[in-house]
């Protein structure tokens, strides 16, 4: 195994950290969302800013994943 491969092995590992991470808080995210939306009498401002957060959440875990396939397919195509 080459440097190179470790150095993909290692990189390809943090990016998989970072979308779990993401993916936690996307979930904690949805739920203040949802319990915040279920209330009887919801607030637009608290409800617009759980609704960024989660969209935050949710784009920062696109971005992660475009990443990870990224350099998926720069490993596939090396072999």
């Amino acid at each position: 195994m080459s440097s190179l491969d470790l150095d993909l092995d290692a990189h390809m590992n943090s990016l998989e950290t970072e979308w779990r991470q993401a993916y936690e808080s996307s979930i904690a995210a949805r739920a203040d969302y949802q319990s915040l939306a279920a209330s009887p009498k919801p607030k637009a401002d608290m409800l617009d800013l759980a609704s960024e957060r989660l969209d935050r959440a949710e784009a920062l875990k696109a971005r992660i994943m475009a990443k990870i396939e990224r350099l998926e397919d720069n490993i596939l195509g090396q072999d």
